[in-house]
């Protein structure tokens, strides 16, 4: 520490030696600058403090990213300190080590540490408005913010809590922001019903298998409530039955769970604007399960097992913008937009749509901040974009409105073969075949010999390949290799394999050179 130099500033306020490395702070090291209000020694090598070390005017102090076990009571008897940064250090225990006399302190940031308990007199410390303690091994807040009446955000995740008791912020009725992520809790224990102002509650990854709306009942500012990734798979506590309009809620996440059906519960949640239900097991949507939800915008169902969208058009969704469904088993669009007369976005991708109905966008006129629009829906790798009528839909929705996107790898309705790899039966007659087989070490190519075939001998489809089809190369040439020949059924009809003895010498058939290369290729071995 520079002794000789602070002599020469004793009025000092500010002061900032961070990113240096100084390993220790002594009871001389500032003792020429007792004025000084705001210290900075963040991250540093600090790794001890003497109890009297610190100037006693201060009132911000930042001893982050440094290397202290204990604070050595040096901030006990700070009474005028409104800030305390002390992340990011081996700290166990910070018990008995706060100023508890400190009127003004209102922030406590202690987050990266070792703690497994919020300090015992926090309990005293009514003026805390912001405390970030995650990241530590926190395993339970043992009653430590019951008496926090001033305190508006907390921030817990990335601990061990697992219990929170009903009276776990009993007179916290300002808090706006509650982040208890990455934690292991179970149940929510009705501790929230005390947050009259909260804003923000994020539960994503704990190990809740449950919630019910009974939790939330009466907290009329909410605008954003995660429990993604969670273990729920029930979702109880009707609003229909609360009947609080002072109850709302402008965003539910509840994604990455394991629910398989709603059975109406989130029917009537009063000002839902955005509903996350995607990544889960849900295979139906029934008509209950959005009754009510008149201010919702955003649903997203992605992910899921469902089979159809048809309960929706018994469901007035009058603000619903945006539909996400993709990744699900939906078969077929009939009138499933009819409840939704503002849908403007409509991702259907992935799925198994064969059929879509002409009037599925009738009664939907998308508008943008009160100007007519087009709907977009998507229908990325669907069956129905390898319908022979799938360009006479699209010119038809456009009509209305509504405009169809996506692309798919089509299979014909008679092979398993993808469109781009047409099969040899599907070859238009006009079109030149090169046959390749092997003969010894070398490859030929044969002449075609399809224009001279006789009509009832030309090849029409009967189920099994003739060899493997590879891709058109440039100039259009289906090729076709050996092995493997696979023969059609000997009992059927629909085409005789080649009888050379049967066949006029003028009229042989395409595949008779091939076959004959073939048996002498077997004989020579």
């Amino acid at each position: 520490m520079p002794r000789h130099v602070l002599r020469h500033l004793p009025h000092v306020k500010t002061f900032d030696l961070c990113r240096n490395k100084i390993t220790k702070l002594s009871e001389e090291d500032f003792k020429d600058i007792q004025e000084v209000e705001h210290l900075v020694v963040a991250d540093n090598q600090i790794s001890k403090i003497e109890r009297h070390a610190l100037p006693k005017a201060l009132k911000h102090v930042h001893l982050g990213i440094n290397k202290l076990s204990t604070l050595n009571g040096a901030l006990r008897e700070l009474d005028d300190l409104e800030w305390i940064f002390i992340n990011a250090n081996n700290l166990k225990s910070i018990d008995n080590e706060l100023p508890v006399k400190a009127k003004k302190l209102v922030l406590i940031h202690a987050a990266h540490n070792e703690l497994t308990s919020l300090p015992k007199e926090m309990k005293l410390m009514t003026s805390l408005e912001s405390l970030y303690f995650y990241d530590n091994n926190i395993k339970s807040l043992d009653g430590a913010l019951q008496k926090a009446r001033r305190l508006i955000r907390i921030g817990l995740s990335f601990n061990k809590i697992e219990f929170l008791a009903d009276d776990e912020f009993a007179e916290a009725e300002i808090l706006a922001d509650l982040d208890i992520a990455y934690n292991q809790l179970k149940s929510l224990n009705g501790s929230l019903r005390h947050l009259k102002s909260l804003r923000y509650l994020n539960l994503t990854h704990n190990m809740l298998t449950e919630f019910s709306l009974l939790e939330i009942k009466g907290l009329k500012r909410l605008s954003v409530i995660d429990l993604s990734h969670n273990k729920i798979s029930h979702i109880v506590g009707n609003m229909d039955n609360l009947v609080d309009v002072e109850t709302m809620v402008l965003e539910l996440r509840l994604d990455h769970n394991h629910i398989s059906n709603l059975d109406g519960a989130l029917m009537g949640v009063h000002g839902l604007l955005r509903l996350n239900l995607s990544n889960n097991q849900i295979n139906q949507i029934s008509a209950d399960d959005l009754l009510g939800l008149e201010d919702l915008k955003l649903l997203d169902v992605s992910h899921n097992q469902i089979t159809s969208l048809e309960e929706t058009s018994k469901t007035f969704l009058p603000s619903l913008e945006e539909l996400i469904a993709h990744h699900n088993n939906i078969t077929g669009l009939q009138k499933d937009f009819h409840g939704l007369p503002s849908l403007c976005i409509a991702d259907l991708s992935y799925n198994k749509i064969r059929s879509i109905n002409y009037e599925l966008v009738s009664k939907s006129r998308c508008t943008i901040n009160g100007v007519p629009s087009v709907l977009k829906i998507y229908l990325q790798d669907n069956p129905v974009i390898c319908d022979d009528r799938y360009y006479e839909l699209m010119t038809v929705l456009e009509s209305l409105n509504a405009r169809v996107s996506g692309a798919s790898s089509c299979v014909t309705s008679q092979t398993a073969a993808p469109i781009l790899m047409r099969a040899l039966n599907d070859i238009v007659p006009e079109t030149p075949v090169i046959l390749v087989t092997r003969m010894g070490a070398g490859v030929r190519v044969l002449q075609d010999s399809r224009e001279n075939t006789a009509p009832q001998l030309a090849y029409r489809r009967v189920g099994p390949l003739i060899g493997q089809v590879l891709p058109e190369r440039e100039g259009g040439y289906p090729v076709l290799v050996e092995p493997p020949v696979t023969l059609p059924p000997s009992a059927t009809d629909v085409v005789k394999w080649p009888d050379q003895s049967a066949l006029l010498e003028n009229h042989p058939h395409p595949l008779a050179d091939h076959l004959r290369l073939r048996d002498l290729n077997a004989s020579s071995h």
